[in-house]
């Protein structure tokens, strides 16, 4: 990102905010104080040192996603309707600041909690988790206000993985490097998340409650179904995978595509796009696999590094290079890497700071 690109990406994180403490203080203005509060750790954090890249090498960050997907998630709620304040201030009052960015933070009841990697969260009708049984470090809330709804988020950085059963049944995978928003309980005539980043659903069946998926770039409605959502805030491309049943993928204006299965709906900044796919290629990572049907070295290693959580350094040439195959996650990611190294005639080293650092 050079210097104007930073000028202009602060500029507009700036409007976002004041657009945002604007909604909130026409809802409730006795909270306007502790959202300025939290909006101003926010714009703090965003002002922190950080190296920008271009030219010869790319390089992926192992940031949290607490921080690289907040504001992204945020925007979307300031389009949302003026009637669901309480969700905007959840956002901005739930945060992270005193936990690790580096694990797995679950925010419940205004409690903020580290658990272990790869925990199956679980709630029971009333909205009651299992969330003790996998934490590592808690802080509990002293005074905690009386909301109409409780909205719980869980925050998964690059190199974690969590699954959550709702409150229905409906049971998700939550891919490294995600943000999700979502109720203790969902409401009588509703069933909505918010994501930020990668979730494979397998979603409970209820006529009279359509299920919704909301990203920062389209809106996925289901009745009962299996998809894979990927709508993570620095990828090109957002992607809905069909796995089985239907599902109405809203873009805006009035753009809504039906998907069956097997089906990929895309969308990018030169539009949209439906094509026929091989589903398993796009839901195997929740098994802690990758298959590779004739994609880029790039991609691949982008989707490494975020799985692992570990930054990898490689040259443009390198990263055009087509590769096809299967990788098995379960191993260390030098084992992975070394695999694709000696299928394609390349070399890889690690740094003193355990970059891995790839040529030819």
């Amino acid at each position: 990102m050079n210097k104007k690109q930073n000028i202009l990406s602060k500029k507009s994180f700036g409007q976002a905010g004041k657009d945002l403490l604007r909604k909130v203080h026409e809802a409730e203005s006795d909270k306007l104080p502790e959202a300025l509060a939290s909006w101003q750790e926010i714009e703090a954090r965003l002002d922190q040192p950080h190296t920008s890249f271009r030219l010869r090498y790319r390089y992926i960050w192992s940031v949290a996603a607490s921080i690289a997907i907040l504001l992204s998630v945020g925007l979307y709620f300031v389009m949302d309707t003026k009637n669901d304040t309480s969700m905007s201030l959840a956002l901005l009052e739930n945060n992270t600041s005193s936990l690790s960015g580096d694990e797995i933070v679950l925010i419940e009841s205004e409690d903020k909690m580290q658990l272990k990697d790869e925990s199956s969260i679980r709630y029971d009708v009333d909205g009651k988790s299992n969330a003790e049984e996998h934490v590592v470090k808690k802080e509990t809330a002293e005074d905690k206000k009386e909301k109409k709804e409780e909205i719980n988020q869980i925050i998964v950085p690059k190199g974690r993985r969590a699954d959550i059963t709702f409150s229905d049944g409906t049971r998700m995978y939550v891919n490294a490097g995600t943000r999700v928003f979502y109720p203790a309980v969902f409401k009588k005539e509703k069933r909505e998340i918010i994501v930020e980043g990668e979730v494979y659903l397998d979603v409970t069946k209820d006529p009279s409650r359509p299920f919704i998926v909301k990203t920062n770039g389209f809106d996925v409605k289901v009745l009962g179904t299996q998809f894979n959502v990927c709508a993570y805030k620095e990828d090109a491309f957002a992607s809905v995978v069909l796995v089985d049943g239907r599902v109405e993928v809203n873009s805006g204006k009035n753009n809504k595509s039906e998907l069956s299965p097997n089906q990929m709906f895309e969308i990018n900044d030169k539009g949209t796009a439906i094509k026929e796919v091989d589903v398993f290629e796009y839901i195997c990572w929740k098994d802690n696999m990758m298959m590779l049907s004739d994609r880029k070295v790039g991609e691949t290693l982008d989707r490494l590094s975020r799985y692992y959580g570990r930054t990898i350094w490689y040259n443009e040439e390198i990263g055009d290079i087509p590769i096809s195959g299967k990788l098995d996650l379960r191993e260390n990611m030098e084992d992975v890497i070394n695999i694709i190294c000696q299928s394609l005639f390349l070399q890889y080293k690690t740094d003193a700071n355990n970059n891995v650092i790839i040529s030819k």
